[in-house]
């Protein structure tokens, strides 16, 4: 760690606290177990170390172990005090050495193992030497600075382990060096001790630190609910709190980032810095300390300023300048905040009380934490956790200050809905006054207003009070006086349904509108639209007002317009083809045919977008850029489309559109669409039929290549073989007699294999072929397969090896389809490597599959070649007058796939030459176990 000297002179004021502790520690050290630097170790479940340690303080930091070890620097081990700060040396950058001497008693049945457990997770480096009966020391390493995963203990402590020989000295020597505070707080454990005492510890860390979810999590729901900024303060505030509560107790680097050391080295002053931040942003938005304490309001700001400047010298420059920045700034920030509540009490402000008594606790958690860190307070349970139970107490009364403010907040809700409830009392009361005067003048100027238009006033019992000029023309009146509306109707039941009508709406206060065909004076049929109302409403003595207007040229082109779209309507939707008329891409109209051909109700599309006929809105999207670049240049667009029908299927349409108006698709395009899936089904069926009847014909052709290649050299010498004994045969010695019938019997067993092989291809071509795994001596095999492919080529110059990596033991496999793998890998590795050189056959698991590769140093593959290497009768350019059928790796690749498996080929290219490698991958089957390597070299 580097050294910090511009901070020790802070220190240095502890020294009187070291003398007086020292003078105290002379007079109660008879009381004590441990003297002069050496501790008996009997049957307990743990020694405490701390007040027994002889220390030597390095301030550079130096000093090695043998430097340790020499007569001088014994000389300058000191006791520790035995009161006061202890083992707990503050704020400093030196290093300190910690010696002990464990006298184990020699007892039968004392233990040896020992666990020494240093109970202060946030020391940066700690190094145990621990001296052995045959001399010299073991050394073992902790420390935050390193991953969690290399401690030799799993603990969120720093625990080694330490072994006690019975009636031995056992001599430590604990050198610990640290950024941040140097405190030693070691005790020596047995292992169900410690586990027992690990049970308790963590049991509380789990109630607090499942206390700061649930605040967490309650305060974010409160803030989802009520929109209370001070309740997401309050979050970041206990996030912060449990980054650094989980950095100082260790569970971080236990559980959450095992492998950061970066970040476990810096969490826990940027979690208090976060946390203090959210804190004093908390106390001001809760106090209202902009309006109630500008200037207490301004000091918190500058702190906030001041955690803020913390948190990035945490993370950017020392750790040990932001530890002291934390410590200061903590008992500032809380004091202020204290002092905040002490104001907010005395004014008598809501949730005061709670706040001033938890940042009261807090405080009191802090000068306990300040005090322990720049060793004025000694390392025990209260001291190393006072800002943990401070913290505990302080969140659980803060959230009882929110839920005090939530019920003050509500109170004065309910006042201000009363308030509001009595304001709307009174604003519909004076809306009510306004629609009576509103009524009155609606009476004059809807008199005015429809001058143009008939207007009369009738009396409560239907007769007329007074008629405007346009309402007798309306009726062709002339100078007739009009008495009644009763005439006016073709039938008095007419006249009966429309009073009824009427009377119901002016009861209910509504208006009464209707259009009606009624008779003039003269006899003729007109249409008129009518509407009336009361003219009070609360008065209907007072009678009614009527409007009437004729209306019978519109009906008269409604009817005409009605008829003509009813024929358009039939025709369109007659027609054989699907036809939309479409605007902005949405459907406006569209045909019963169209519907059909989609699927859906007529009522569904009508008004909805395009979108829903393509597949997917890329393909929407992709259509609308052609057609409109068409529409706007050509005016018209067709084109071949896939649309999808109400249940998911597509079908192929053709598609021709049109614009209404000329280059202008905006104004709307009628599009025409035709199913032609069938046919361009058709078409596909020909495409596939055409390309099988292609393959068909290239397979014929290779297959006659390969027989009348491969048949002619075995029926050639059968042929030659033949005619020897024919002529020759009495005068043949026995035997070359015998060695004509067996090259006979060779080319015979030769075709055979080769019509073997093309049988195998066509039943696996056929999936006549079947997967049956059995169990099998996997070893076995392998070697069988290996022997029979030297016998194939007895005069061969390759050297075949074998390497089985799985024990031979028995397994699930299928033989049939092995034989086929690994034999024809073998045979053509061997075939086609003429010039000699190593056949490897390797056998192995991995990744819980079975593995076989297969390389040799042969003429290799054309890398242009490789995809059609396991095409039936392929044989690659390069075999010159090799043999072959080229169905080998065609069974070998059918084989594969029918086993589930995978194979790959890789061309090698070394000083040896070119070469190639198969490397098969099966899935492996139950029953088939792992096994030690146990190469096998043949």
């Amino acid at each position: 760690m580097p050294d910090l000297p511009c901070f020790r002179h802070l220190v240095r004021p502890r020294a009187w606290l070291r003398g007086f502790s020292l003078m105290l520690a002379l007079l109660i050290s008879p009381l004590l177990h441990a003297q002069g630097g050496a501790l008996m170790i009997g049957q307990q479940g743990s020694y405490t170390l701390s007040r027994a340690f002889m220390v030597l303080e390095d301030p550079g930091g130096q000093l090695s172990l043998d430097e340790v070890l020499q007569p001088a620097q014994q000389a300058r081990f000191q006791t520790v005090a035995q009161i006061g700060s202890a083992t707990n040396f503050g704020l400093t950058s030196s290093a300190f050495w910690l010696r002990i001497t464990l006298q184990a008693q020699a007892q039968a049945d004392a233990p040896a193992p020992w666990l020494l457990e240093v109970a202060f997770p946030t020391l940066d480096q700690l190094d145990l030497h621990t001296s052995n009966p045959r001399g010299g020391f073991e050394h073992q390493r902790g420390g935050d600075l390193l991953p969690f995963a290399s401690r030799a203990v799993p603990h969120r402590n720093h625990v080694l382990p330490v072994t006690l020989q019975p009636g031995l000295d056992t001599t430590l020597y604990l050198r610990v060096q640290s950024q941040g505070t140097v405190s030693v707080p070691a005790r020596l454990w047995q292992t169900g001790a410690l586990w027992q005492h690990d049970q308790r510890e963590y049991a509380v860390l789990s109630l607090y630190f499942g206390l700061l979810i649930g605040l967490l999590l309650y305060n974010l729901l409160l803030f989802f609910s009520v929109r209370d900024p001070a309740h997401l303060i309050y979050v970041g505030f206990v996030g912060g709190m449990a980054i650094s509560q989980a950095a100082l107790t260790g569970l971080g680097a236990q559980f959450l980032w095992p492998g950061q050391t970066w970040w476990g080295h810096v969490a826990s002053p940027v979690g208090l810095s976060v946390s203090a931040a959210f804190g004093l942003l908390f106390a001001c938005n809760f106090l209202g300390s902009a309006t109630r304490m500008p200037r207490l309001n301004r000091v918190m700001q500058v702190l906030v300023g001041g955690w803020i400047l913390t948190l990035l010298v945490a993370l950017l420059l020392s750790y040990a300048a932001s530890s002291w920045m934390v410590t200061g700034l903590a008992v500032v920030s809380v004091t202020v905040v204290v002092l905040a509540g002490i104001l907010s009490v005395r004014a008598r402000y809501h949730g005061a009380p709670y706040f001033l008594t938890a940042w009261a606790v807090l405080l009191i958690g802090v000068m306990i934490i300040a005090l322990h860190n720049i060793g004025m307070l000694p390392s025990n349970l209260l001291t190393t956790n006072a800002l943990l139970i401070g913290s505990a107490l302080e969140m659980v009364l803060l959230s009882f200050a929110l839920a005090d403010r939530i019920n003050v907040a509500l109170a004065e809700k309910e006042q201000a809905q009363a308030a509001s409830q009595a304001d709307q009392a009174t604003v519909e009361a004076l809306r009510q006054s306004q629609e009576r005067y509103r009524a009155v003048l609606q009476e004059r100027e809807t008199i005015l207003a429809n001058s143009i238009v008939g207007i009369a006033f009738l009396t409560p019992e239907g007769r007329f009070r007074w008629a405007n000029q346009a309402m007798l023309e309306i009726f062709a009146a002339g100078d007739q006086p009009l008495t009644s509306m009763e005439p006016f109707y073709l039938s008095r039941e007419d006249y009966l349904r429309v009073g009824g009508e009427v009377a119901a709406c002016i009861r209910a206060g509504r208006a009464y509108e209707t259009e009606i065909q009624v008779r003039q004076y003269t006899g003729a049929h007109i249409w008129i639209s009518l509407s009336g109302k009361a003219v009070s409403p609360r008065d209907l003595t007072q009678g009614t007002v009527w409007v009437m207007t004729d209306i019978t040229r519109r009906k008269e082109l409604e009817a005409e317009l009605v008829r003509t779209s009813s024929v358009r309507e039939a025709i369109l939707n007659s027609a054989l083809v699907g036809i939309v008329l479409s605007a902005a891409r949405r459907l406006e109209w569209v045909n019963a045919k169209f519907a059909e051909m989609m699927d859906y109700p007529r009522e569904e599309l009508i008004g909805r977008s395009a979108l829903q006929l393509h597949p997917d809105a890329a393909a929407w999207e992709n259509f609308g850029q052609r057609a409109r670049e068409a529409l706007k240049t050509a005016g018209s667009y067709t084109c071949e489309q896939q649309f999808q029908r109400r249940n998911g299927e597509l079908f192929w349409v053709e598609a021709g559109g049109n614009c209404l108006r000329p280059l202008d698709p905006e104004a709307g395009v009628i599009w025409t669409f035709l199913d032609i899936t069938e046919r361009k089904k058709s078409e596909q069926d020909t495409r596939e039929a055409l390309e099988r009847q292609r393959e068909l014909n290239e397979l014929r052709s290779r297959f006659v290549a390969m027989t009348s290649h491969e048949f002619r050299t075995p029926l050639a010498s059968i042929l030659s073989s033949g005619e020897i004994l024919k002529h020759y045969g009495e005068r043949l010695p026995a035997p070359e007699k015998a060695e004509v019938l067996d090259t006979i019997a060779a080319s015979v067993q030769r075709m055979t294999r080769m019509l073997d092989r093309v049988l195998l291809i066509g039943k696996a071509e056929a999936q006549m072929l079947e997967f049956e795994p059995q169990p099998l001596d996997l070893e076995k095999l392998c070697r069988q397969l290996v022997q029979e492919a030297r016998t194939l080529q007895p005069d061969g110059p390759c050297e075949l090896r074998l390497l089985v990596a799985v024990g031979g033991g028995a397994g699930l496999h299928d033989e049939k389809l092995l034989r086929h793998i690994l034999g024809n890998l073998l045979s053509n590795a061997v075939k086609y490597s003429p010039l000699g050189g190593i056949v490897l056959c390797r056998v192995f698991l991995e990744d819980r599959q079975l593995v076989l590769e297969v390389s040799d140093n042969g003429i290799g593959i054309p890398a242009d070649e490789i995809t059609h290497l396991f095409e039936s009768f392929h044989r690659a350019s390069n075999v010159g007058a090799i043999p072959g059928t080229g169905l080998g790796l065609a069974i070998v690749k059918n084989a594969v796939d029918l086993y589930g498996g995978t194979i790959e080929v890789s061309r090698l290219v070394g000083p040896a030459g070119s070469g190639t490698c198969f490397t098969v991958r099966l899935p492996l089957r139950a029953q088939t176990q792992d096994a030690l390597v146990q190469p096998a070299l043949l």
